[in-house]
Parts: structure tokens; C-alpha cells; sequence
């Protein structure tokens, strides 16, 4: 009984981590079809060519991630600021919050500097416009997909 046990044990593990590994896969998929529709979006929206795209996309995404790291780094001081606006250290945890928002307007200075080394005016608003629409249909799209789930059960 004890063999039959562990071998049903070891069927569910395996059917498991199929199921977990397939999933997987399949996200991947999406999001590399994803990136291509955006790129091939991209292209045909500013007028660019494939390169360009993927250099667009590259520098936005690296902008992306330190723009991220940065706002969380203001939430945590934020937080901290007004859970704490007694402490000792309040004015270091002001002048680090001040810091940051300098450091993101510098980011988002040097970004558009980068565009504008390969972009026209005209085309880096696009971009941003393009982005834009692209975040607004995306949230629609989790936001209609979660009210979808909850209608399966």
C-alpha cells in the first residue's frame, strides 16, 4: 500500500510540474508574440525601421526598470516618513526623498536625451502617445480577463 502511495505521489509531481512547465512555456510565447506586435506596431506607427524599433525598446524597457526601482525606493521613504514623522532620523529620510526625485527627473532628462539621438521630435511623442494607449488597452484587457475568471466557477 505504501508503493502504491509513493507511486501516485510521484505521478501527481509529474503531472504537476508538466502542467507548471507548459504554463510557463506558454506565457513565454505570449509575451514574445506580444513584443513582436508591439514592435511591429512601432514600426509601422513612427515610421522606423526594425533597429530602430529594437533599440526604442531597449531603452525604454532599461528605463523602465530603473524608473520602477526608483519609485519604490520613494514608497518605502514615503511609508517610512509618515509612519514616522517623530524619528531621529526623519531629516536624512527627507533629503534621501528629495534625492530620489531628483535622481528620476535626471532619468527622465537622459532618456529623452538618448531619443533624441535617433528620433525626431515628433517621433519620440508618438512613442510616448504609442505607450500610452498600449498601458490604458493593456489594463483594460487584465481588467476584463479577471472579471472573466471569476465567471468560470
Amino acid at each position: 500500500m505504501k508503493t502504491f502511495n509513493f507511486i501516485i505521489l510521484v505521478l501527481a509531481f509529474f503531472v504537476l510540474a508538466s502542467t507548471t512547465s507548459y504554463s510557463q512555456n506558454d506565457t513565454a510565447r505570449s509575451r514574445d508574440k506580444l513584443k513582436k506586435i508591439v514592435k511591429e506596431k512601432l514600426i509601422e506607427k513612427l515610421k522606423i525601421d526594425e533597429p530602430t524599433a529594437n533599440k526604442l525598446i531597449e531603452l525604454t524597457a532599461e528605463n523602465r526598470k530603473e524608473t520602477k526601482e526608483l519609485r519604490k525606493k520613494q514608497k518605502e521613504l514615503t511609508d517610512y516618513i509618515f509612519d514616522n514623522p517623530q524619528s531621529s532620523d526623519i531629516g536624512s529620510k527627507l533629503d534621501d526623498l528629495m534625492d530620489s526625485e531628483n535622481k528620476l527627473n535626471q532619468l527622465k532628462n537622459d532618456h529623452y536625451t538618448k531619443l533624441k539621438a535617433f528620433l525626431t521630435p515628433t517621433q519620440i511623442a508618438q512613442s510616448i502617445v504609442f505607450q500610452r494607449e498600449l498601458m490604458k488597452f493593456m489594463k483594460k484587457e487584465m481588467k476584463h480577463d479577471k472579471s472573466n475568471d471569476r465567471n468560470i466557477f
